[in-house]
């Protein structure tokens, strides 16, 4: 009964701008490890920026900083501690915040020595709680701020040098996926969710002692259920029936459709169940569940969909640079504050069925760079045209609305954005087809149709690499 109840608010919504309760930010990332786990990305982060975002979301594969092997006495809280190989990650991470951006930690992939008995994928296997958060200390105390990278210097008078301060910290990837914990079921029952509470009371305990205004995001679930792992609804309500400690609740919801559509299944959650899912989100706050020093934060911390070209059951240009605009629109709508876009920039599909990029393979920006850089919605109802819009990174400034609806385009106003770039009115025209757009000084918005899309099928994913096109 409440998916049907979500379901029709979305249908509702489809034609309406209605605003949060709470009108809040809309920041956006990029996430791309392709792009960003390399020698110098110095170019990737530049180009980063220049797509609107001032957030980025970087991998710390936490079998790859640790040792092979555990040594003895060893204190695995000091990010000085023998063994310990941060270099790759520090150069990511200083070149992330030399280009503006706010990096997002997710710290996942066990060492082996941290796994416990069973079959899975290399670092999923029963990662162990106590280990997790004595890593995480680790990398939160190195990344607090104040911490001198030259501390094993020799020279007395060598130069201090301290690595930037990071404040977003993620416990794990997915954790509904068997492809990244194992096991997800014992003996017919969810045990993934329980072990996964473990570990993120462990891991946010260790980040809040490195700084208390630390944010602990728990989550980045996949959007879909599938026979041994649970979808994120019952996965989510059995994370969060004991007490657990988190700032931030982030989904993946990667949609079989467009911006409204709801998932088939009441286990799983795509754009149009975000509702239900916030909803789920807030009733364990007001229940004492999570513990928090503030206000619980919603974020969405991976989403994309694939473009035709190159991938032949990918979306269309025009119609995926609409999505992507009204995907933001909409996840903002119902709470969200950080929206993650899966890629910068498409694989090859003869390697990988990931070609959500907003530059194509060769760095050919493609037309939903402009759409998620500076997003605007608009929609004919009863009450005239109602517009929506982010400026470009969430600058504050004055933007002008136009409409066209012949061969030119004349001005329907005005609008001073709010602290976050954000800009939203009703304009009284009879106007019911056209197109509107923002600017904000020599920048444009994409024209918005006001001719509504139906929602159609689509896999975000499409085809490539092991899926045959």
């Amino acid at each position: 009964m409440i998916r049907g109840v979500a379901i029709l608010a979305c249908l509702v919504a489809g034609l309406l701008l209605v605003a949060p309760a709470t009108a809040g930010p809309l920041r956006t990332a990029i996430a791309d490890s392709a792009a960003f786990d390399v020698a110098n990305p110095d170019a990737a982060f530049a180009r980063t920026r220049s797509a609107g975002a001032t957030m980025v979301r970087l991998v710390v594969y936490w079998r790859n900083v640790a040792p092979a092997r555990r040594p003895a006495d060893w204190d695995a809280t000091d990010p000085r501690a023998e063994g310990y190989n941060w270099k790759s990650l520090d150069r990511g991470i200083e070149s992330a915040v030399a280009h503006g951006l706010d990096p997002i930690l997710v710290l996942q992939v066990a060492p082996q020595w941290a796994e416990g008995p069973g079959a899975g994928n290399d670092g999923t296997v029963r990662p162990d709680p106590v280990d997790y958060g004595q890593f995480a200390r680790a990398a939160a105390e190195r990344y607090s701020g104040t911490f001198n990278a030259n501390w094993n210097n020799p020279d007395p008078y060598a130069e201090v040098h301290l690595l930037p301060r990071i404040r977003n910290w993620q416990a794990w990837n997915e954790p509904n996926r068997d492809y990244f914990l194992m096991p997800q079921y014992e003996n017919g029952r969810m045990v993934s969710a329980h072990h996964y509470r473990a570990m993120v009371n462990r891991f946010a305990r260790a980040v809040h002692a490195a700084n208390p205004t630390n944010l602990v995001i728990a989550g980045g679930l996949a959007p879909l259920g599938r026979p041994g792992k649970p979808g994120p609804m019952p996965f989510m309500r059995a994370f969060l029936s004991a007490p657990v400690e988190f700032d931030v609740w982030s989904h993946h919801p990667y949609t079989s459709g467009g911006p409204t559509h709801s998932a088939s299944s009441p286990n799983d959650a795509a754009l149009g169940d975000l509702p239900e899912m916030n909803a789920t989100l807030r009733a364990a706050v007001r229940s004492g569940r999570v513990i928090r020093s503030g206000s619980v934060g919603f974020w969405v911390t991976e989403f994309s969909w694939d473009t035709r070209p190159p991938d032949p059951e990918g979306l269309p240009m025009t119609l995926h640079s609409r999505w992507v605009s009204e995907a933001l629109y909409r996840m903002w709508r119902n709470g969200v504050s950080v929206v993650t876009w899966f890629k910068l920039r498409d694989d090859p599909i003869r390697e990988t069925h990931y070609q959500s990029g907003l530059w194509t393979v060769g760095w050919k920006a493609k037309r939903s760079l402009t759409a998620f850089r500076f997003p605007v919605v608009a929609f004919a109802g009863r009450r005239g045209v109602e517009v929506w819009g982010r400026t470009p990174a969430g600058v504050r400034g004055r933007v002008v609305v136009e409409i066209k609806t012949g061969r030119s385009w004349r001005q329907l106003g005005r609008l001073t954005t709010d602290r976050y770039g954000i800009f939203r009115n009703t304009y009284r025209t009879p106007v019911r087809r056209g197109y509107v757009r923002a600017r904000l000084g020599s920048q444009a918005s994409l024209p918005f149709s006001l001719t509504p899309v139906r929602d159609r099928f689509v896999n975000p994913f499409g085809c490539g690499g092991v899926i045959p096109c």
